[in-house]
């Protein structure tokens, strides 16, 4: 055994920064090695208020990529919500947004195709109340709880017919007194 103390990683001392998970486990597939690398450079050299502005050439020094990557890199990361880009005199500034994972893209809005091919895409489903839920309490407001509820169409039209007709019988009756 050797007695050499390991060196733990001090959070303390400002070398440091903080990336969202979302990025690797939501975007990681799709962002390849270049947009994490990109997206990671951002982040080391965004502010307080989470914006930064190094050139495209001081990125693909960074990273080890070509200008033209960090080009197409930054583009993609506009497109996902990821960057958003902005123009000060003769500098690009790029905004880190704010992630959350209650929104997750559908794969026809980042332009991927769907994963599991049979497998439903289950992101944008709301976990509320179904359609028919919403119908028969719709149905309960607009008819008292003394008048019955309609399930179909066929039986709404019957019903509509026959308040329409008695309504009508009714108006006439009172036409005909007159």
């Amino acid at each position: 055994m050797s007695d050499e103390k390991i060196k733990v990683r001090d959070l303390r001392n400002g070398d440091w920064y903080w990336i969202n998970k979302v990025i690797l486990d939501e975007y990681g597939e799709k962002l390849k090695p270049i947009g994490i690398a990109i997206y990671n450079c951002l982040a080391a050299h965004a502010n307080q208020e989470g914006f930064c502005f190094p050139s495209h050439k001081h990125i693909a020094n960074k990273i080890g990529a070509s200008i033209s990557s960090v080009q197409r890199g930054i583009r993609q990361l506009i497109k996902l919500n990821l960057v958003r880009k902005g123009r000060q005199r003769y500098h690009n500034l790029y905004y880190l947004l704010k992630l959350d994972r209650s929104y997750r893209p559908t794969s026809k809005e980042i332009g991927q195709s769907d994963r599991h091919i049979g497998q439903p895409d289950r992101s944008d489903q709301s976990a509320g109340t179904t359609n028919k839920n919403k119908e028969k309490d719709l149905n309960k407001k607009n008819y008292g709880s003394h008048e019955k509820t309609v399930d179909n169409l066929s039986e709404a039209r019957a019903m509509l017919a026959a308040k329409m007709s008695m309504n009508g019988m009714k108006k006439r009756s009172a036409m005909d007194d007159t």
